[in-house]
């Protein structure tokens, strides 16, 4: 078994800065995941919009319909993405390239690979030197980075001479060499930093070059060095002095998920402690509550505090629609705001199962079907996958073809193809 590294991009739909809720900047960072896959790197693309990888060796082309089935671009990509600002990345021969919606495809022979997310830049990979380049395969950045991660809110992570930095769309470097940072990208003009030139003393204490010991600690346990992480800003003013193993969360332009010592919490920009520092986990932000996890039980608070929903439960999920799915003795059902249990747990677990357009894709067995806040079975148990309904519409898997349904039940014409996907763009994605 070989090791493989999968590239993850990991982006939330909202953009920080709207103060939208449930809006985790660090959840738009760019993680890289190790993963044991039987097989060679070589054999799979990396789907950096789905978070998957697939095949080389799958003979699916894919091509894309509009919302009344009608095919409007043809199957014949080896992989095409979702649309994101009217581009969709593709491959095709082999041959990494860019979708416009308009049906404009523009293929890249010199480039080993590329990719496009929100930005008008996109980056090309070539002979293991990373880059920027246009629509048209212009080099706009030279090619001369280790790695790169595109642009976001005006700013790219950029790997050079082993150190992480940040450029603008003009490639210019953005910080000195004398903070460290990692791939995370800069969120509203603010970027996560750790000290660096960390030194070792005889007694085994740890010491930046001037001195200070209030920044990094040893680690007893496997004796690794934990630098400290905190904020600044794009003008390398110091937001946060770097006092917290990890900075990974940010909502509302106010809230900061901090861990130490493998306890997290909650703190304002101002580094004031809004939820102390011990719980096991804390989730994104919504509506004003947290999931958080203590002693092994999921539970909500509120910004103050104050718990609302009970550490009682083995998973939790935020309430959409009233209802919140909740796990209880291993089985799924749903929780109203006062912690009554509306739809009693007789449920597989289906972490797609919340609530939307009236209707929650449930699981019983091997089969999935929809059913309502009554708990009244409004669609029948007979589908081999089930996903979300999104703008009353949800896609259905049966016999190996999946296809379109409405809130009826009632499958929407001309639309079944072996694998389909509704895109961000009004548009749906299929696989043939």
């Amino acid at each position: 078994m070989k090791k493989i590294f999968l590239l993850i991009l990991i982006i939330s739909a909202n953009v920080f800065g709207q103060k939208k809720v449930g809006n985790d900047i660090f959840k738009m960072e760019f993680l890289r995941t190790m993963t044991n896959l039987n097989g060679n790197s070589n054999d799979y693309y990396t789907d950096l919009v789905e978070r998957s990888m697939f095949s080389k060796k799958d003979s699916l082309k894919y091509g894309f319909l509009n919302s009344k089935g009608k095919e409007i671009i043809g199957p014949k990509y080896t992989y095409a993405s979702d649309f994101y600002n009217g581009k969709s990345n593709i491959i095709k021969d082999s041959i990494p390239g860019i979708l416009l919606e308009n049906g404009k495809e523009t293929l890249f022979t010199e480039y080993n690979a590329t990719y496009w997310y929100k930005g008008n830049l996109g980056i090309a990979i070539k002979e293991k030197k990373y880059g920027f380049i246009d629509t048209n395969g212009k080099i706009i950045i030279d090619l001369k980075y280790e790695d790169a991660f595109p642009f976001y809110q005006g700013y790219a992570s950029v790997k050079e001479n082993g150190r992480w930095n940040y450029i603008d769309e003009n490639g210019t470097k953005i910080f000195t060499d004398s903070l460290t940072f990692s791939y995370r990208p800069i969120i509203d003009n603010k970027a996560v930093f750790m000290l660096d030139s960390i030194k070792v003393e005889k007694n085994k204490s740890m010491i930046t070059e001037n001195g200070s010991r209030t920044f990094v600690e040893f680690l007893n346990k496997t004796g690794h060095i934990q630098l400290k992480e905190g904020l600044i800003d794009t003008n390398g003013k110091i937001i946060l002095n770097p006092i917290y193993d990890e900075i990974s969360g940010y909502y509302q332009n106010e809230y900061m998920r901090v861990r130490n010592n493998g306890k997290t919490g909650i703190i304002d920009e101002q580094g004031k402690v809004v939820i102390p520092i011990e719980y096991e986990d804390i989730s994104d932000l919504k509506d004003g509550l947290f999931l958080a996890k203590k002693s092994n039980k999921y539970g909500m608070i509120n910004t103050k505090e104050e718990i609302v929903i009970p550490f009682e439960y083995s998973k939790i999920r935020f309430f959409n629609e009233g209802l919140a799915l909740v796990i209880l003795n291993g089985k799924a059902g749903y929780i109203n705001k006062e912690n009554e249990m509306i739809i009693e747990p007789n449920y597989k677990f289906n972490f797609m199962g919340d609530f939307n357009n009236g209707l929650a894709a449930v699981r019983k067995g091997d089969k999935y079907g929809y059913i309502n806040n009554k708990n009244e079975i409004i669609i029948p148990i007979i589908y081999d996958s089930a996903l979300p309904f999104k703008e009353n519409k949800a896609i259905v898997k049966k016999d190996g073809i999946s296809f379109i349904i409405n809130t009826n039940g009632e499958e929407i014409k001309n639309i079944s193809e072996p694998y389909l996907w509704l895109d961000r763009d009004n548009l749906i994605r299929f696989a043939k």
